[in-house]
């Protein structure tokens, strides 16, 4: 799926606006370089005829929103979103400026505000037509699941057969979940767009981790990969399939829990252009694994931008036992303040580690990721994807030291820390695993998959039982319908 990028509301007349603004030849020839840059990318060039322009030229919101997107798109966040600002000021009821900056706003996770302003947009009723789409997603950014659920569904009429509103409805569901009914809203996700690959992921992890439908779950990944011919399969695709296979076969389950990249399976239609007095309709979506910073406007336009969007997925791990680890205990990566970057910049790299991650080439993956931390050293999801790959490489203590600088940029990243957590068991530092599958009781004392690894590493030891027994008893309450559940009350059975 693709990351924000700016979409397209058309204007009735440039030449109106032009003649209502300025007298002075310079203001508006500026301005039409200004937008001649802007049509052409040139992001950085056309912010300056911008300035220029509004230097001789009557303030207006419209010369603001177009200042203000263009710093954007050339990495000025701040500028951006500052003459953003003084455009809604200086006209409070210009729509294109206030959903441009809610959408800014939600690429800094200011979700509050974001919410805030695409309400007004949506409650405006001239904003774009999936305006209350965007709020369903920027609810789901912001773990609203239910103002989410209710957006979506009240914008649903509108668009029956939007493979992606479906598809959220979904992912809403499992959040709450309510996995039977998120099943019936991925398998209309894909009626709707039978070539849309993240419903598919989405339904196989489904039915993977929550339904215990592994025969289905394996027919809906090697569709999703049939779908990406060009990619090599996801590590999580690949491990989760090898683990069904394993298990139909009647072999032992990996006790893993497969990380994902921090990649979006929520995918947002690609925009075009809509006419003058109308609102932009989507072209054909397209599905991308990762944050994709790719804009458009053309000369006659308002810009705008599609906020990013939330995922689901993790893979509950086995409590079959593995060996006695050895005791050692793990000296982690000195702690150090992490200051933001540029992240508009870092997303770039970014993008181009996950492309290279998903192709297969390691070192060209931890190449881009090690640039966008650079950039912005506060990026935890960069420093994720940089122990996945480091881990692909089998370079262990690197993969370590990265999903503690992922936790250090963000605490409270409960799939680095679980990740973290069954790196740190594989290594033999027992201690520190049972301490970061801790931590994640502490946030979230209803995550079944902590509850599970806790139980599988106490069960290794007679002296540790009872921990044991009380974590698969409170896995047991949470997934009574694993297909782990008939083994798990055999064990209890066997070690009263």
């Amino acid at each position: 799926m693709d990351q924000p990028r700016r979409i397209c509301l058309c204007l009735a007349s440039l030449v109106l606006f032009v003649a209502g603004c300025s007298r002075q030849p310079g203001g508006e020839r500026d301005f039409a370089d200004g937008l001649a840059y802007f049509k052409e990318g040139k992001f950085a060039k056309a912010a300056s005829h911008f300035q220029n322009a509004l230097a001789t030229m009557q303030t207006n919101a419209l010369a603001l929103n177009f200042l203000g997107v263009s710093q954007l798109e050339a990495g000025e966040t701040d500028a951006g979103s500052k003459n953003l600002n003084e455009a809604i000021q200086l006209d409070p009821n210009y729509i294109p400026a206030r959903y441009n900056l809610a959408l800014a706003q939600l690429e800094r996770s200011e979700n509050e505000e974001a919410i805030a302003n695409l309400r007004y947009v949506v409650q405006s009723g001239s904003g774009p037509a999936d305006a209350p789409y965007q709020l369903g997603v920027a609810y789901m950014q912001a773990a609203a699941w239910s103002q989410a659920e209710e957006t979506f569904k009240r914008y649903l009429p509108a668009a029956p057969n939007s493979a992606d509103t479906l598809n959220c409805l979904g992912v809403v569901a499992v959040q709450k979940r309510d996995f039977n009914q998120a099943k019936r809203w991925f398998e209309q996700s894909i009626a709707a767009d039978p070539k849309f690959a993240t419903a598919y992921l989405n339904l196989a992890s489904l039915e993977n981790h929550h339904l215990g439908q592994r025969k289905q779950a394996l027919t809906h990944y090697e569709t999703y990969l049939g779908l990406l011919p060009k990619s090599q399969p996801r590590e999580d695709v690949r491990l989760a399939m090898l683990q069904i296979n394993q298990e139909l076969s009647g072999g032992v389950k990996l006790p893993v829990r497969v990380a994902q990249p921090p990649a979006r399976t929520i995918k947002v239609p690609e925009p075009t252009p809509a006419p003058a007095n109308s609102s932009p309709e989507a072209s054909k979506p397209t599905e991308s694994a990762a944050p994709k910073t790719t804009r458009t406007a053309t000369e006659n336009s308002v810009p705008t931008q599609s906020p990013p969007a939330p995922r689901i997925a993790s893979v509950n791990p086995s409590p079959s036992p593995a060996s006695v680890p050895v005791k050692k205990t793990r000296t982690p990566f000195p702690v150090r303040h992490l200051v933001p970057g540029n992240h508009t910049k870092a997303l770039v790299y970014f993008n181009e580690g996950v492309r290279a991650q998903q192709q297969g080439d390691i070192a060209a993956a931890v190449s881009s990721y090690g640039k966008a931390v650079a950039i912005d050293p506060a990026f935890s999801k960069a420093y994720f994807n940089l122990a996945i790959a480091y881990r692909s490489a089998g370079q262990t203590e690197r993969a370590l030291e990265n999903y503690e600088l992922a936790l250090m940029a963000d605490p409270q990243y409960a799939d680095a820390r679980f990740n973290y957590a069954i790196l740190l068991q594989e290594q033999g530092y027992r201690d520190d695993a049972i301490a970061q599958y801790t931590k994640i009781l502490e946030e979230n004392p209803n995550d079944a998959s902590a509850h599970l690894s806790l139980a599988g590493i106490y069960a290794r030891s007679r002296t540790t039982r009872p921990q044991a027994r009380e974590h698969y008893q409170a896995f047991l309450k949470l997934s009574p319908n694993s297909p782990l559940a008939r083994d798990i009350r055999r064990w209890l059975d066997e070690n009263r």
